[in-house]
């Protein structure tokens, strides 16, 4: 089940085909945003640049370009009221039970056309690639799959820009480097503020049998949740892990997860991430922050800046 799920979102997130469009999805979103920024002398990075890229730009991959910015907004949140529901909380069940309706509502008219009538969306491809000709793969087989996308695909990258940018802005020498030498030392800056600030702190599994990890034996059919956040600040793997520092050379961070289940958007929300702080700092070099305060985050399953004032 695994592989027919991944056989069909893979083919428009594989890196090589990632760099084929990613720039023309990005770009006139991020050149909008700055221009309303730039009018207002500054403002929140977070809602006014950041988000706004991540949503859309993967809104629009998907195939579903015609919800409005609005709607997404609403669909994360009201998902992630499930996803960080550990203590069973009802009213908070019943949120995102809701717009999970609601998102099967609006997809499924899509989802309709597309088995009909393919295109190049992401959607199309979930739909149709690996399979016979002529044939998709139900609706409901491909539904929560869609869904744990947008949740994890909306905001997150966005997120994780707005964490780099303040690692950035709060470290000057380092953001003069980054400036001097864009090609070699922002992919850096890009994976230490995933390390940094891991935009989704957890994940979890199921073992299929019993299994010791540091002496201690979790038998088989246990949930197990998998604290990447803690993983990317491991003392035995990075030193001083709660500084941002570009300059590392000490392993890969886990913000995207390992092994079979490493996350499938990982090239198009790096990609994504690069390209919206690229087209940031070349045209707004003398951004700073507003004010001196440190920046605040929140969140611990979806974490990121709570917002980030900047000054253009």
């Amino acid at each position: 089940m695994h592989q027919c799920l991944r056989s069909g979102v893979d083919p428009k997130y594989h890196p090589k085909r990632v760099t084929t469009y990613l720039d023309d999805l990005v770009l006139p979103i991020a050149r909008e945003c700055l221009s309303t920024l730039r009018a207002n002398g500054g403002g929140d990075l977070m809602s006014g640049y950041f988000e706004p890229i991540s949503i859309l730009s993967l809104a629009h991959s998907l195939g579903l370009g015609e919800v409005d910015l609005k709607t997404l907004r609403r669909w994360f949140f009201g998902l992630a009221q499930g996803a960080v529901n550990f203590e069973c909380d009802p009213e908070r069940q019943k949120v995102a039970d809701e717009i999970s309706s609601e998102i099967t509502e609006t997809v499924t008219p899509v989802m309709e056309r597309l088995s009909k009538a393919p295109d190049d969306s992401a959607l199309s491809h979930m739909l149709h690639d690996g399979m016979p000709e002529g044939e998709s793969r139900p609706f409901s087989f491909l539904l929560p799959t869609l869904k744990v996308i947008l949740l994890g695909g909306m905001q997150e990258p966005g997120h994780g820009a707005g964490s780099i940018m303040t690692g950035l802005l709060q470290n000057p020498d380092q953001f003069a480097e980054v400036k001097a030498d864009m090609d070699r030392l922002l992919p850096r800056a890009v994976d230490e503020g995933l390390r940094w600030v891991t935009p989704i702190g957890t994940q979890t599994r199921q073992t299929t049998r019993d299994v010791e990890i540091g002496g201690t034996t979790i038998p088989g059919g246990q949930p197990v949740a998998a604290i990447l956040a803690s993983a990317s600040h491991c003392e035995s793997r990075f030193s001083e892990p709660g500084r941002f520092n570009i300059h590392r050379n000490e392993g890969n961070h886990a913000a995207f997860g390992f092994g079979h289940h490493f996350c499938a958007g990982r090239w198009f929300a790096r990609q994504q991430i690069t390209t919206a702080l690229r087209y940031l700092i070349d045209n707004a070099p003398d951004i700073q922050l507003q004010d001196q305060a440190p920046v605040r985050f929140r969140g611990w399953e979806f974490r990121a800046p709570a917002a980030l004032e900047v000054a253009l």
